[in-house]
């Protein structure tokens, strides 16, 4: 007789007119193929316990109603497939408040977007019908699919750490949806900064969060609107134009205020017998702030055989630029960087930042595409997808590895995991050093809030999302928290210092 599989369910309870507090109740289901976690509640709700609240209706990821959070994520509870050997945690949707079980208030998010005047706003009536193409209205099409599911706001990180005061990715959604349409006539962007468009860190979450439609809100209307806001005087933050006039004055984002780290090592660096070439792209913080970091990339690269190239007259990446909306000085620094690279022959360029290597990878080809320039010849790594996807996991030289007894967790940054897809290989480089003990938190995710020029322009909320971030690396008590990108480096580690951790 064949066993039938279980399914564990793990769901916060809560009835306001009975219960003080939340609770959580285990439940087993059976499970049957093509199962999704709506089919449990259903099966919860009709032989087990009629009590339970939550929402439903279309079953097919159209509606929106049936968000919920599953394993500490948002998502729809009819396109979450089952797998009969997890534990499935259901809670309500964070940043609102609860009615019953699973069932939130969603009027908070309504009254936010109603303020928003989402409808098209005319001045006058057009006196025949207005003629449109795919073209003019393509950015707002796709913004025009969202379902309103509240997954997006609900997942945000700035608007758990902004008390409310940020509308959230969907505010920002459907202003850009008006804003991007030629037929409205309303002052979107002026709605935009008002409502906090430069709070927001870039962190991707919302996409990641928004199925099944896959909304780009962080490019698309975010960015977007950003780069309107720019081309009409109200903005970038006084901040965030600091840094942008260092770029045209120096190149850089930053100040020079001890020796370059391209000054400190040679144009090539030689090893016998390489296995591979590559050229090593130091991005402003490396190689302005953190060249001990540049330094031990080198010696990571040297003792693997790889013959290294240093790119001496480099200049930005245009990272800033992008996610201020300072387009406008973003064409003349990537055609300056790809000549260069062009005349240096670069076949393959490696970095560690991951903003530097996310707009390299997604935001040079379309800007070269938009201006008529050929793509650049070259193949763009992460230094972590460099080592195991070329190089080779069973191919790195670990003879050299001394073993530490030590307890390390592992931060994922928003532009490798999210924008570039590397998460898995952080964490198998992380394990190849002997004796540690790798502890893999749940959020580890989450934003440190440094991002999207927040810590520039917001500095309290940047240090507010960053509080939160650190307190979850904490909990299990590592030795270490390691990271992958030089940014989250410097947000974490000015975070540790004020929460007076070890």
């Amino acid at each position: 007789m064949i066993k039938k599989q279980i399914v564990k369910f793990r769901i916060r309870r809560y009835n306001p007119d009975l219960d003080d507090e939340p609770h959580f109740i285990d439940y087993d289901i059976p499970y049957k193929d093509h199962q999704v976690i709506m089919d449990g509640l259903h099966h919860i709700f009709q032989n087990i316990d009629s009590s339970l609240g939550y929402r439903w209706n279309c079953r097919s990821g159209q509606c929106g109603s049936c968000a919920i959070n599953i394993n500490g994520v948002p998502g729809l509870s009819c396109r979450t497939n089952i797998d009969p050997s997890d534990l499935y945690i259901l809670e309500p949707l964070s940043n609102f408040p609860v009615i019953r079980d699973l069932v939130v208030d969603y009027s908070i998010g309504f009254k936010r977007l109603a303020k928003l005047r989402p409808f098209l706003d005319r001045t006058s009536t057009p006196e025949r019908p207005e003629e449109l193409t795919r073209e003019s209205l393509s950015i707002a099409a796709d913004l025009r699919s969202c379902i309103k599911c509240f997954s997006c706001y609900a997942a945000c990180p700035v608007v758990a750490s902004a008390k409310q005061d940020f509308p959230g990715p969907i505010a920002m959604r459907e202003l850009a949806r008006f804003e991007f349409d030629p037929r409205d006539e309303g002052d979107r962007v002026q709605m935009a900064v008002s409502s906090g468009v430069y709070d927001c860190t870039s962190c991707g979450l919302c996409k990641e969060v928004c199925i099944p439609k896959h909304i780009d809100t962080r490019r698309k209307a975010i960015e977007g609107l950003r780069a309107r806001a720019v081309d009409r005087d109200m903005g970038p933050l006084e901040e965030h134009q600091n840094f942008i006039d260092k770029i045209k004055s120096t190149g850089y984002s930053v100040d020079v205020i001890t020796k370059p780290f391209t000054d400190q090592v040679p144009s090539i660096i030689d090893v016998e017998d390489p296995i591979d070439e590559i050229t090593f792209f130091p991005g402003c913080l490396i190689n302005l702030r953190l060249q001990h970091i540049g330094h031990n990339i080198i010696e990571v690269l040297k003792r693997n055989h790889i013959k290294v190239q240093i790119p001496k007259d480099f200049v930005c990446c245009a990272s800033v630029a992008f996610r201020t909306g300072s387009r406008n000085i973003t064409n003349d620094i990537i055609l300056k960087n790809v000549k260069y690279f062009e005349k240096l022959r670069v076949k393959k360029l490696v970095a560690l930042c991951p903003g530097c290597m996310s707009t390299i990878k997604q935001d040079w080809p379309v800007v070269l595409h938009e201006h008529g320039a050929q793509p650049y010849q070259f193949e763009p790594f992460d230094i972590n997808e460099y080592l195991i996807r070329e190089i080779g996991l069973k191919n790195l030289n670990t003879r050299e590895l001394h073993p530490l007894k030590i307890k390390v967790t592992y931060h994922d940054p928003c532009h490798l995991n999210r924008s570039q897809e590397i998460s898995k290989e952080p964490r198998m480089l992380l394990k190849l050093i002997p004796g540690i003990s790798f502890i893999d938190i749940q959020q580890s995710d989450r934003c440190c809030g440094a991002g999207g020029g927040v810590r520039a322009g917001r500095r309290n909320l940047s240090e507010e999302i960053s509080r939160i971030k650190v307190k979850l690396l904490t909990a299990p008590n590592p030795d270490i928290i390691a990271t992958s990108c030089s940014f989250c480096f410097v947000q974490l580690t000015d975070a540790i210092k004020r929460a007076d951790l070890p």
